[in-house]
C-alpha cells in the first residue's frame, strides 16, 4: 500500500505545474500485428518497473515513470490512480510501428525541472518483446542517452484486462 501511494504521489507531482510541450508525433490508429496490445509492456528494474500501455488509437500511456514491480496490475486497475491522468500530459504520448520498428514519443524531465519531448527508437523482436535502443530529443534529434536515461532496454508483454482508458486531453 505504501509503494502504491508513493507511486501515485510521485506521478502526480511529476506531471503538475509544468509547461506542456506539444508532441511532434500524431496518434494514428494501430491495426497491425507486430505487437500485442491487449495488455502492457514492462522492463523490470528490481523493486520498480517501467510500464507502457499501447492502445489501438495510436496512443500510449506510461511515459518515463515507474510503478512498483509487485503491484503493477493492482495499480492499473485502481480507479483512483487512473482517473487522474486524463489531465496529466507527461503520461501520454503517441506511437507508430513500421515493419519491425517502433517509435513512441513521450515527455521527460531533465535537471529536475525542464520538460522535453523525446522519441524512443525501438526494435521489435517479436509480438511480445521490443528493445528501446536509443532516445532522441524530438526537436533536435540529439541523443538523450547521455543525460542518464534508464528507459533503455528490453520490454516484455503481459496480457492484462481491463486496460486503463486511453481518454486524455492531449492526444487527439
Amino acid at each position: 500500500m505504501k509503494l502504491k501511494f508513493c507511486s501515485i504521489v510521485f506521478l502526480f507531482l511529476l506531471t503538475t505545474c509544468h509547461k506542456y510541450n506539444e508532441l511532434s508525433m500524431k496518434a494514428i490508429p494501430y491495426t497491425g500485428d507486430e505487437l500485442k496490445i491487449n495488455g502492457y509492456y514492462y522492463k523490470n528494474k528490481g523493486e520498480y518497473s517501467h510500464v507502457l500501455v499501447f492502445f489501438t488509437n495510436g496512443v500510449h500511456f506510461g511515459g518515463n515513470g515507474v510503478l512498483p514491480s509487485n503491484d503493477i496490475e493492482n495499480i492499473l486497475r485502481d480507479p483512483d490512480f487512473t482517473k487522474n491522468f486524463g489531465n496529466r500530459f507527461a503520461v501520454w504520448g503517441a506511437f507508430e510501428i513500421n515493419n519491425n520498428d517502433l517509435r513512441f514519443e513521450y515527455h521527460s524531465i531533465f535537471n529536475g525541472h525542464d520538460w522535453y519531448t523525446c522519441i524512443a527508437h525501438c526494435k521489435i523482436l517479436n509480438d511480445t518483446t521490443f528493445i528501446i535502443e536509443k532516445e532522441t530529443f524530438s526537436k533536435t534529434g540529439k541523443d538523450v542517452n547521455d543525460k542518464g536515461s534508464t528507459f533503455l532496454g528490453e520490454y516484455h508483454f503481459q496480457q492484462f484486462s481491463p486496460k486503463p482508458d486511453s481518454t486524455n486531453n492531449f492526444i487527439k
